[in-house]
């Protein structure tokens, strides 16, 4: 039984979606259409010379592999271009995203950690192309890029009104190009972003592996560059990780690039309190510092609990207290039991603090040795939900006075900026 062109492209196309992983491949090349196939030689009808060669230099290699599984030696491209006259007469289609309006530096938790960024950042906005041209920040996902390289292009439009800014994922950039090349439309398509003031990349990461476009990359920056436009980006890895072209890389760092840094325990607790605020909820103090505490780095996850709890407020008539808190979020905030042994803790406390264990567990009460006292108490047992009594037995103490020190000390970490940095200090040694 004899295959048809038709069903032989459908698989083609299965398995190099499969191969690169990637879902939008079948879209792509949704243009190209096997007309027969003869002498071992599929002929694939294409709209133009330009996309076909994009095609090859692309996934030429990985075609004729899988179109040997069929018997199929030879692919003869043929441009539909040669066939009608209209081509040249279509339009790119443009779909730039949108800066995001809420993404703003009012809504932006600065930390200690992220001030140069920060600053740099407001910097740009006020005057931009005077320095730090390019920007590229990088760091794990979910700590803020997004926002901040937004918060650029809105505090921008708000001072210099007449500017013109492109917000644009790489792959969002990509996909544009590819319907440039298949409708022989590519310089309408330049001059959509050669035409602006100041040019916001996001997800950068998605360049490596495309020689097309990088190329249509490196030129657009080059371009900007040369009429002094301001370029902004986002990405994962540092400049220097991704495999992508040298000139690409020189370009980006004759400009500055700086590092987001996960957000500190205050940080987290200060984006909390906001996004509890905006959601207008009821909710303790002391749960809010307890969801910092839990090892949540990225500000999404963050903005997640929150979003949970909102969920249950709004559909419960019950109080969000510590109980329902733990229930809820359960997933992201450590539950455990008895499985961290106390001694360690007490070990870390000894070795980071230079104190003498048998000093920390003596009867002996001045307010560092009650500081550390209290921190190992507090982190036993709102952590890893130890017994009162094993901590009573750890710390050579009785079994009241160690429930009076998590007491004092869930009032501590609530006001006393000391006591909350020691434990956040013995918690990262954990």
């Amino acid at each position: 039984m004899t295959i048809s062109p038709k069903l032989i492209w459908q698989n083609i196309l299965e398995l190099l979606s499969q191969s690169f992983q990637n879902n939008n491949i079948k879209e792509w090349l949704s243009s190209i259409k096997p007309q027969k196939i003869e002498n071992n030689t599929i002929y694939l009808e294409a709209p133009n010379k330009y996309f076909a060669e994009w095609v090859e230099e692309q996934y030429g290699e990985k075609f004729r592999s899988l179109l040997k599984k069929y018997n199929i030696e030879n692919l003869v491209w043929v441009y539909e271009e040669n066939k009608s006259g209209n081509l040249f007469e279509r339009k790119p289609q443009i779909n730039t995203l949108s800066l995001r309006r809420s993404l703003r530096f009012e809504n932006f938790i600065v930390g200690k950690e992220n001030e140069i960024i920060y600053n740099i950042a407001i910097s740009i906005a006020k005057n931009p192309s005077k320095s730090y041209n390019p920007l590229y920040i990088y760091g794990k996902s979910g700590l803020g890029k997004t926002h901040i390289i937004s918060a650029i292009g809105n505090k921008a439009l708000e001072i210099h009104k007449n500017y013109k800014i492109r917000y644009i994922t790489v792959e969002a950039f990509f996909n544009e190009l590819i319907n440039a090349i298949r409708n022989q439309s590519t310089s309408s398509f330049r001059n959509q972003y050669r035409q602006a003031d100041m040019l916001i990349i996001d997800n950068f990461d998605f360049i490596e592996d495309k020689p097309t476009l990088q190329e249509e990359l490196l030129n657009t920056i080059d371009y900007l560059l040369s009429k002094n436009g301001q370029i902004i980006i986002a990405g994962i890895k540092h400049i220097k990780s991704l495999k992508i072209r040298e000139e690409i890389k020189n370009r980006i760092l004759r400009g500055i690039v700086m590092e987001i840094a996960c957000p500190s325990f205050e940080t987290r607790y200060q984006i909390l309190s906001m996004k509890a605020k905006e959601e207008k909820l009821d909710i303790e103090d002391e749960i809010l510092w307890e969801i910092a505490r839990a090892n949540i780095i990225s500000v999404r996850e963050l903005e997640g609990a929150i979003a949970r709890i909102s969920a249950y407020s709004n559909f419960s008539n019950n109080k969000i207290g510590h109980r329902v808190f733990k229930d809820l979020l359960s997933d992201l905030v450590s539950n455990k039991k008895e499985n961290y042994d106390i001694s360690k803790i007490v070990d870390i406390v000894c070795n980071k603090f230079h104190v003498n264990e048998e000093y920390l567990k003596s009867k002996i009460k001045t307010k560092d040795l009650l500081y550390l006292r209290y921190a190992i108490v507090f982190i036993a047992r709102s952590k890893f939900n130890m017994t009162y009594m094993s901590i009573a037995k750890a710390l050579k103490r009785d079994h009241s006075s160690i429930i009076n020190a998590y007491n004092r000390a869930r009032k501590m970490i609530l006001k006393d900026l000391n006591f909350r940095k020691i434990v956040e200090k013995i918690e990262k040694l954990l």
